[in-house]
């Protein structure tokens, strides 16, 4: 078996391993950069309201991972290990990432045109039969109503 399928089986150790860090997992990659292959974690905070990620928690998960890793694998494959964050404009991926963001700006393109919006930057303003989103048009706020499966894609925003 090689290394990305020992990994892949044993995934919640990984997830236990980064919250012990205060971090949870979201997504592993398996790339390969300059004739080396890199597996790398991506990780975002437990508590998503947190954003910022605390440097010593990826140095602390990065080592911890590490010590795993050396323990698991008997493959002899040789890779760099990276641990980083998932970025402050990362995927959405999920409904229940979605509902901790009451008050997150976000970037979303949808499926079909709504109301005469395909694609924009709003505020996540509440949440109830629908997500409804507060879009700021040149001062003056509108609100649009979403169910999950209009979304195409969403990710978290930078508001400059």
């Amino acid at each position: 078996m090689n290394l990305k399928n020992i990994i892949e089986e044993k995934k919640q150790e990984v997830i236990n391993i980064l919250h012990k860090c205060n971090l949870s997992l979201y997504e592993i990659n398996f790339t390969k950069e300059f004739d080396s292959n890199v597996i790398q974690f991506l990780v975002e905070n437990i508590d998503i309201s947190i954003l910022n990620i605390d440097f010593d928690n990826l140095i602390k998960a990065n080592e911890s991972i590490s010590e795993w890793l050396d323990e698991i694998d008997n493959t002899n494959e040789k890779y760099l290990l990276e641990v980083s964050s998932a970025g402050a404009e990362r995927q959405i991926k999920n409904e229940e990432v979605l509902k901790n963001c009451i008050n997150r700006y976000v970037y979303i393109i949808l499926k079909e045109e709504v109301e005469g919006f395909k694609e924009f930057n709003a505020v996540l303003s509440e949440i109830n039969n629908y997500y409804v989103f507060t879009i700021n048009l040149k001062g003056r706020m509108k609100k649009i109503k979403l169910k999950w499966e209009q979304i195409k894609l969403i990710r978290f925003a930078i508001k400059f």
